[in-house]
């Protein structure tokens, strides 16, 4: 009995080996197909797997092998130096497959650090999340989360100790805008993020937040537009601040609405090719004023950069970043996904808002501490019209 025992782990230790073999020599033949014996892919690959066969026979302490791949992967795409394209491991890659259908898990808050004070501040808070419901609002700072001192954490440490309190509490100590401490607990959950809110202002204006770009934005952008002109709103404000962009999709819905007929949007691939969308004829001639900050980025600088190219709003705000690329997510077959830059977006007028820098408004206004100074201005270039 004990024989047979020991004949069959042999004869598995024999099998996995072969079978570690086959992958092996199916991978060679692989890549030679492909890349060819003589190509550089081909060596540096023959280096990383040299690499790897080294560490597991001869480190002397403990081998994570899924690390060590994680982190390769992650060293592969930060070489690109593109600060739009990198790896995603599982856990992440499902989050931002809840975050592009507005679905979210954590608190809902976007951060920043202040570069005077290195002090991470909440620059917003999302409507219906756990942090709205908190009392945690824009321009509060995060003193302590879970007892530690923030300021010698990185925001995406902060958004670690968050997440890893999911479906449990955080406990942050905050500071608000007039110096006032207080202590709030806030429920770490999934909840849905609606991505546009409206109403109506005085003076009959129209007043549209899009927190993103992402799945339903375009539909619901456009149903906000009808029910305030159905209010008798004259004039419109779009506030695209903190907007991180989304779906082209959604981006070309509404400017189609908005715009006459002629072209909205270009992509332009590693080549040069160029891939041109249309609007068509209808569209709405309202006096418009779009707000931008520096953290708009993508199809929300693209949304801006568009109807100022056409004289079809006024900008009011702050300098954007200049995120002109597009990116697709790839996933990976042993999990997790690649987001890589494949193109180029550009204006009608062909301009690439990555090599202009960003766009800068036609009214530049500062954020204030208490009022909404950009707001009020963006108001005041309407009642102006």
């Amino acid at each position: 009995m004990e024989y047979n025992r020991r004949h069959s782990t042999t004869v598995l230790i024999l099998l996995m080996a072969l079978a570690a073999l086959a992958a092996s020599i199916l991978t060679f033949f692989w890549f030679r197909s492909i890349y060819g014996v003589d190509s550089p892919v081909w060596s540096e690959v023959r280096q990383l797997q040299e690499a790897r066969e080294i560490i597991s026979h001869s480190y002397v302490g403990q081998v994570d092998e899924a690390a060590l791949t994680e982190l390769a992967l992650m060293a592969t795409v930060a070489a690109l130096e593109d600060p739009w394209s990198w790896y995603l491991n599982q856990e992440q890659y499902e989050a931002h497959l809840n975050s592009i259908g507005n679905r979210q898990q954590g608190i809902g808050i976007l951060l920043d650090r202040d570069e005077d004070t290195n002090e991470v501040v909440i620059i917003e808070t999302m409507p219906g999340s756990p942090a709205e419901e908190a009392g945690l609002q824009s321009g509060d700072t995060i003193i302590t989360l879970e007892g530690q001192p923030t300021g010698p954490l990185e925001t995406d440490e902060v958004r670690e100790i968050i997440s890893a309190n999911y479906g449990g509490t955080v406990t942050l100590e905050v500071q608000d805008v007039v110096g006032e401490m207080r202590t709030v607990i806030v429920e770490v959950r999934e909840f849905h993020v609606n991505p546009v809110v409206f109403e109506i202002l005085e003076d009959n204006i129209g007043y549209i937040r899009i927190a993103n770009f992402d799945l339903t934005s375009g539909e619901e952008t456009i149903y906000a537009i009808k029910a305030l002109k159905k209010e008798g709103a004259e004039g419109l404000i779009f506030d695209v601040r903190n907007n991180p962009g989304g779906r082209v999709h959604e981006l070309l819905m509404v400017l189609d609405f908005l715009l006459p007929e002629g072209e909205i949007f270009v992509f332009a691939d590693y080549a040069g090719r160029e891939t041109i969308h249309y609007s068509d004829a209808d569209y709405l001639d309202m006096p418009m004023v779009v707000l931008v900050n520096e953290h708009s980025y993508s199809a929300a600088e693209f949304f801006t950069a568009i109807l100022q190219e056409m004289d079809w709003a006024t900008i009011v705000g702050r300098p954007t970043t200049g995120k002109g690329r597009s990116q697709i997510m790839i996933p990976l077959a042993g999990g997790g996904a690649i987001q890589l830059s494949t193109s180029r977006y550009l204006t009608p007028g062909r301009v690439d808002l990555h090599e202009a820098g960003g766009i800068l408004p036609d009214v530049e206004v500062e954020a204030g501490d208490e009022a909404d100074l950009q707001l009020e201005r963006a108001v005041l270039e309407l009642v102006g019209n």
